[in-house]
């Protein structure tokens, strides 16, 4: 499954990096995130409990992010498991100032799940892919706008 979008965020490049990759940051912003723990500058374990559309189970797993050049970009290696199945993710992050002032941050990568949760069907779960991927981008976005407000 094929993952790609944009996102403005009010802040500079360099705040919106810092943002994109604060454990706790994410923790509040991403639905069902229970925690993420630091075992290195690059490498976090997840636990997440997820919810929709029938695809209802807790996962652990790996966040991962490598290629980084702080403000500008990087890749975010994602995998996980519970007994609903497995999935992985491989997404490229690209940071990019806006004219106007703020950050668009552009994503694209794609996703891989297998087990009971894979039958649920591709278009259900690409529709539940976007709907995890905006909440979180819209609860880094508040975040960002307490920044600058």
């Amino acid at each position: 499954m094929q993952i790609a979008g944009t996102k403005e965020f009010p802040t500079n490049p360099e705040q919106t990096f810092e943002l994109l990759t604060n454990p706790d940051a994410i923790v509040q912003a991403m639905p069902g995130m229970k925690s993420l723990q630091a075992k290195s500058d690059t490498l976090y374990e997840a636990e997440m409990e997820v919810g929709v559309a029938g695809i209802k189970g807790s996962y652990q797993g790996t966040l991962e992010m490598l290629d980084v050049v702080p403000g500008e970009r990087y890749r975010l290696k994602v995998s996980g498991e519970g007994a609903m199945g497995f999935m992985e993710a491989d997404v490229a992050v690209r940071l990019s100032e806006l004219p106007a002032g703020g950050t668009e941050v552009a994503y694209e990568g794609e996703a891989k799940v297998g087990g009971v949760v894979a039958g649920v069907g591709q278009r259900v779960l690409s529709g539940v892919a976007r709907f995890l991927i905006n909440q979180f981008f819209n609860g880094l976005v508040k975040e960002a706008q307490r920044v600058v407000g």
